[in-house]
């Protein structure tokens, strides 16, 4: 199983040797994975920042296990993750969720900031 995102992740680099986390390296590298992933751990299989999945989950792409409150660990299912990271697709859904999002949340760095008078500083 692992075997095949594996190719696909030295397919995309040519060659070239890529940098990756420890936990990245021992995860892909495992002959099976766990059933219930943490949220770092699905972002390695998604190739997304660890920050990106609860974006994800918002937009509805990815559910925890279980009812989670809040402020929870979120544990994830491997078969779940491995589906939506085989879906071009829906990774392409993904991405463009994850990029809306924080073009939204940038955005508000870059607005000029008003004075009360209503002049620009």
């Amino acid at each position: 199983m692992n075997g095949e995102i594996n190719e696909v992740l030295a397919a995309k680099s040519n060659g070239r040797p890529t940098l990756i986390s420890a936990p990245a390296r021992e995860l892909l590298n495992l002959r099976r994975l766990p059933a219930m992933l943490t949220t770092a751990q699905a972002a390695v299989l998604l190739g997304l920042a660890e920050q990106d999945i609860p974006v994800v989950v918002r937009a509805g792409f990815l559910k925890p296990l279980g009812d989670p409150p809040p402020n929870a660990v979120k544990s994830f299912s491997a078969v779940q993750v491995l589906e939506l990271a085989g879906e071009c697709a829906i990774l392409n859904k993904i991405r463009s969720a994850v990029y809306a999002y924080w073009r939204g949340k940038n955005a508000i760095y870059t607005r000029p900031h008003h004075a009360r008078n209503g002049h620009a500083r």
